[in-house]
């Protein structure tokens, strides 16, 4: 819901179409793009689009066009654009934009974003224009774009719509102005100048870095248990250690799932589900998601320090891992998968560091035979799921790819049957079970557990989040408790 208040300057009249006591229905509307028209900044928007499409090229850019804002817009832009049909739009501000045109009004955006992209947003939204941009000589911000919307509409000629510090001289030069989440600083200051004010304001997601975190997701996390379980080694000086590497390894995870998703908007705002994740739907602004990202590697490698080095380096092999897999790897067919599951066994390693116990190579085989199970069981949802026909939205699979990713799928639910019993009836681990024999029987839960993960998956009924699945599915969670008693018996 957003909530608009009118509050008077020096002079002011309720009337909507007539904002400062004079004739306004000639007067025309300009708004400005970043913050106030979107939720998002179009130059942010296009850093990542281009440094998805080319790392190096975009980091060149940035070297050599520093300090020259208006020419390192440009040259982004070329590299890649945005997905403009899919930003996203604050609905209150369009509607002004739309009520305007209605009436009669010339409606106008000025930006500093680069000119292209901000005659697309016109487009998009049927403002006639002319709109203005920075043309990769001049950055229209601030100064410069008080003074060309003077130039080309005269002193007190256009009312004006912003949201931060950087559009009070294009305020100044107003007839009116209206303020989008001013801040009580900035409003404060609007107020005082004596102009007609108009603020519009929706309420901040307080919640929205934490849901961009997906503290859901840190129960895959638990994997780090596994060799300190599988070992029997339940005290507290094997368990502590490895609970604070499971800290450091969740925000780390965090660190990297914020990069994804900047590095994946477009995808994520083409796709039913992901959407709505906080950056994407423009509740996370970009440059905060951008600090803390960072912020989240330095916890997560303070708390792997706290446990050993060798700690520390494994969630950083992680995190470096997951950062190449999102530049590079998610894109290419079979890689993304065989990354996945790695990145998985990475898991059980940092567990048995922290525990210091060694781990079966045997588990660790079944480990990476499960996840890469689950990695083709992902894929075949989304496939099954796809709304338009072609390949999925940053992804490098396309219809033909389904009957091959499901028979990948069987293959690694066949392989980890096989691991986990091979597991079972080892020397090491004979020792530590009363019967053997009866472990490996919960071979048979595993494999048909995967299987009918992979059943579901090629029918489109598994969900796009396989952890909310897991927990969601109740024939699923019997399988697995089926298999849990299994193992508790053999003991």
């Amino acid at each position: 819901m957003v909530a608009m208040q009118d509050r008077p300057g020096a002079s002011f009249s309720n009337r909507p179409d007539d904002p400062g006591g004079a004739s306004g229905s000639d007067v025309p509307l300009v708004l400005d793009v970043d913050g106030t028209l979107l939720h998002t900044d179009l130059l942010f928007e296009t850093f990542w689009a281009a440094l998805g499409r080319s790392v190096w090229a975009t980091l060149a850019v940035l070297f050599s066009c520093w300090g020259a804002p208006a020419r390192m817009k440009a040259r982004l832009r070329a590299i890649a654009e945005p997905e403009i049909e899919l930003l996203p739009v604050r609905e209150a501000v369009l509607d002004l934009a739309l009520e305007a045109q209605a009436a009669g009004r010339g409606v106008h955006l000025a930006s500093a974003a680069d000119q292209v992209l901000v005659d697309a947003i016109g487009r998009r939204f049927g403002l006639a224009g002319p709109h203005f941009g920075s043309d990769g000589a001049v950055n229209l911000k601030a100064e410069a774009k008080a003074g060309l919307l003077t130039r080309r509409f005269g002193a007190a000629g256009y009312d004006y719509a912003g949201n931060s510090r950087a559009d009070l001289a294009p305020w100044a030069g107003a007839r009116k102005a209206i303020a989008v989440n001013p801040g009580k600083r900035l409003a404060a200051r609007l107020a005082a100048s004596g102009k007609p004010l108009r603020i519009l304001t929706d309420p901040a997601d307080k919640g929205a870095l934490l849901r961009e975190m997906r503290p859901l997701q840190w129960i895959k996390n638990l994997l780090l248990f596994l060799p300190a379980l599988a070992a029997h080694q339940t005290g507290p000086e094997t368990l502590l250690p490895v609970l604070v590497a499971v800290a450091g390894f969740s925000l780390g995870a965090s660190a990297i799932y914020i990069l994804n998703d900047l590095l994946d908007l477009e995808a994520d705002r083409s796709h039913p589900a992901k959407r709505t994740r906080p950056i994407a739907a423009g509740k996370l602004p970009i440059p905060l998601a951008m600090a803390a990202s960072p912020a989240l590697i330095l916890a997560a490698l303070a708390l792997g320090l706290a446990v050993s080095p060798g700690v520390a380096a494994l969630i950083l092999a992680y995190m470096s891992g997951s950062l190449v897999y999102s530049l590079w790897l998610k894109k290419r067919r079979w890689l993304d998968l065989a990354a996945l599951a790695g990145l998985f066994l990475l898991r059980v390693l940092t567990g048995a560091v922290a525990a210091q116990v060694a781990v079966s190579g045997w588990l660790l085989g079944f480990v990476l035979a499960v996840f890469f199970t689950l990695a083709c069981a992902k894929r075949l949802t989304e496939l099954a799921r796809a709304r338009r026909r072609g390949h999925l939205p940053g992804r490098g699979y396309g219809p033909r790819d389904a009957a091959s990713l499901e028979r990948a799928a069987y293959l690694g639910a066949g392989l980890s049957a096989g691991f986990f019993a091979f597991y079972a009836l080892s020397a090491p681990v004979s020792a530590l079970y009363a019967s053997p024999w009866g472990l490996a029987m919960a071979t048979l839960p595993v494999a048909f557990w995967l299987a009918r993960v992979v059943r579901l998956s090629s029918r489109g009924s598994e969900g796009y989040d396989p952890v909310v699945f897991v927990f969601q599915d109740r024939a699923g969670l019997a399988i697995a408790a089926a298999g849990l008693a299994i193992v508790l018996l053999a003991r």
